[in-house]
This record gives structure tokens, sequence and C-alpha cells, in this order.
């Protein structure tokens, strides 16, 4: 049984060993580390800083004054006809607003093998219907095949095995559109195009050569400001805004607007307390010191001192037991034994007179106790061990109860 057992072992242990030599390796691409892989439109910013603009990158909307200059949105912060209201409020009194309708989020992963990693909501929500009212545009399929379709059929070992500048650009459509009287080369990969039913002039950025009069970028004016449509925002993102001509895109589109701050939201709208503190400040600061000013006036600890009412009554037993607690922590054996021994002597005096010789003899005999307790009890000074306090208090209890 044993050599049995010794001969799988060994049988196993080789198998496993031969095992170990065999790996293969194979090339993943996992994307950006640090604050880029988080951050999908940090290269954008240091360009536009690079260039002397101020960059804020926020949570929500956040204020929208005349300060602000350009704002880029993704769909998914423009989710209510209250937002999307406020929004042109904005445009209309001079400021830029740059919505981005695929790949717009500031999260999410562009090193994947995908054609179209990023897509356009289902469903348009109530304030991008609005906004698309406002400006008289509609989104429509973009029919229109990729220039590279070696992508869609492509193994994943073979696009690992590409060079980053090779592979960046598979998928893509080539686009030239007009802005500021300039042609710019871009990259599409969305699926998604624009259709505007009002003839285009002036410096309004648009397709040169659109597709049934679908278009894959516009800028329209409105108001006072501006409205730009990007149906893909990838060419604004980390990996490729060195494309093409996709940061002089991003300059343009800074151009366009008034000085100011830009700002590129996270995606995400405004919660309920940033909105509570952002409108109603003032009433959460005055509930705030009510809460305070409440806490002070009713918990006993942060209250005024108070004077114990007259009506208050102690029970005895427990003025006895903390006087008593008090003389042995101050070492006040004299005062504790003091009281019982005058009583008992007091009361040796009215049944003997004078006359106290042998009167410890005679204590002990009516008593039980031995000579030797007896004594202890009446002239032992000094006690500081609990066991002999306890001992002499018990014994003075007896001898007082035997002569009363």
């Amino acid at each position: 049984m044993k050599c049995g057992l010794s001969a799988i072992l060994t049988i196993g242990t080789a198998l496993f060993l031969c095992s170990c030599g065999e790996t293969e390796q194979k090339r993943r691409t996992t994307g950006y580390k640090g604050e880029a892989r988080s951050n999908a439109f940090l290269a954008a910013k240091r360009l536009l800083e690079k260039y002397d603009h101020e960059v804020d990158q926020r949570n929500g909307l956040g204020d929208l004054d005349y300060d602000t200059s350009t704002v880029f949105l993704a769909p998914s912060s423009l989710n209510t006809v209250g937002r999307a209201k406020r929004l042109m409020d904005w445009v209309e009194q001079g400021g830029h607003l740059v919505f981005m309708i695929s790949g717009g989020e500031k999260s999410g992963n562009d090193f994947q093998m995908s054609a179209s990693p990023w897509s356009m909501f289902d469903e348009k929500s109530s304030g991008m219907e609005y906004l698309f009212e406002q400006l008289s545009v509609a989104v429509v399929d973009w029919d229109t095949e990729p220039e590279n379709s070696l992508l869609v059929s492509m193994d994943r070992d073979d696009w690992e095995a590409m060079e980053e500048e090779d592979r960046v650009l598979l998928g893509s459509e080539v686009s030239e559109i007009t802005l500021s009287h300039k042609k710019l080369k871009l990259h599409h990969w969305a699926e998604k195009g624009l259709i505007y039913d009002v003839q285009f002039s002036g410096d309004m950025g648009s397709n040169d050569e659109p597709s049934g009069n679908k278009h894959r970028f516009l800028s329209l004016e409105h108001g006072l400001g501006r409205v730009t449509i990007l149906s893909d925002a990838r060419p604004l993102r980390n990996r490729y805004i060195g494309q093409a001509d996709h940061a002089q895109l991003l300059l343009n589109l800074a151009q366009l607007s008034r000085p100011g701050t830009v700002v590129f939201t996270n995606g995400a709208g405004e919660g309920f307390f940033s909105l509570v503190w952002r409108y109603f400040w003032m009433a959460v600061i005055a509930v705030a010191v009510a809460v305070i000013f409440w806490l002070w006036k009713n918990l006993p600890r942060f209250g005024p001192k108070q004077d114990i009412p007259d009506s208050h009554m102690r029970e005895y037993l427990g003025q006895v037991r903390g006087i008593g607690r008090f003389l042995w922590r101050n070492k006040r054996d004299d005062a504790l034994l003091g009281a019982m021994r005058r009583n008992i002597q007091r009361r040796l005096a009215l049944i003997s007179g004078e006359n106290h010789e042998g009167i410890f003899a005679q204590l002990a005999e009516t008593t039980g106790l031995t000579e030797e307790q007896v004594i202890e009890a009446m002239t032992r000074q000094q006690v500081r061990e609990p066991g002999t306090m306890v001992r002499v208090t018990r014994n003075l209890q007896k001898i007082y109860q035997h002569i009363n």
C-alpha cells in the first residue's frame, strides 16, 4: 500500500514539474495608470492650461455665472428639463455649451478592442429632448461604414501585437469639418449623426460634405452664446487627442467662447444635499445654530449648573454609606469606631457606675467573645486592613447589643 502511494506521488510530482515549463505569455493592454486612468479628459485639461485657459473639473454643473465660459457636458448631466433650461438660460447670456453625445463621461477605459465601445443612451432623457428641440436638431443613425473594417474580424492577440500608433485609429471614420473658417480633420467612431433643419451660415461649424444632411459636428449660435454638439467626444479623450486635428479642435472650441473658466463635468448630476446647500445655505446654517442652542440648553453636561431643590431628599442609609467611604478613604478609623465605643462606654457607666474593674472579662463572659477580642474592639487604633475593620465593627455591635 505504501509503495503504491509513493508511486502515485512520484508520478504526480513529475507531471507537475513537467507542466511548469509549459507557459504561454500573452500581451494584454490595461490602459493608463494614475490620474489619467480615472480622468479621460486630463490631457485636454493640461493642453488648455498650457494655453493660459483656466480649467475646472467638478461634480455636476456647479455655478453657471459670467466667469464660466465653456462647459463640456455628458448626457448623464442633462437628465431633467429643469437642468436643460438652466443651461440654455446661461447660454443665452453668452455661455458656450459643448454637449458630447457619446464618450463624454469622465471615467471609462479607452483601450478596448471594440469598434464602438461608447454608445449613446438608448433613450434620450427629457433634458436632452428639450435641448434638441430648442436647437432644431435631431439625432439619427449614421449609415456609412467605417473606413477600416479590419477591427471587426481581428483576433485579440493580433490586436495586442500591433503598435499603439497603428491600432489607435482602427475602426474610425475620417471627417473634415469647418470651424471658424478653418478645416479640421477628425476621426469618429459613434454610430449616431445629427440633422439640423436650418441652412448653415456664418462661422457655424459643420461637416463640409454631410451625408444626406447628416453631420458629425454642429456648432450653433443661441442667443448671445453658442451650443456645440459632438456626436462623438472621443477625439478629446486622452488616448485620441494627439491624433489628426483633435487638439486643434479643443483649442478652437475654447477660442469660440468668451474669456473665463472652462469646465469639464464628471457626467454625474448634482445631488440633493449639494442643491440644498447651493440654494438654501442660509436656512441650513440657521437650522444648525438652532440645533446647537437646543443641545446646549437641554443636555446637562452642556447646560448651566443647577442648585439642588429644597424638596430633594437623600436616603439616610446612602448618607451614612457615603460618610463611611469618605472617612475610610482618608484613614480616619478613629472617627469610624469612636462613636460606637462612646455609646458602649456611656451604657456601661449607667449600668456599673464608676466601677470598671474587670469590665473586659465581664463583657467577654456576657457576649461569648474572648477577652482579647473585647480588648481589640474597645482599644484597637490605626485600623488599616478592611478585614480587621469588619471584625472590630462586628464585635462592637455584638457588645452593644448585649449591654443595651
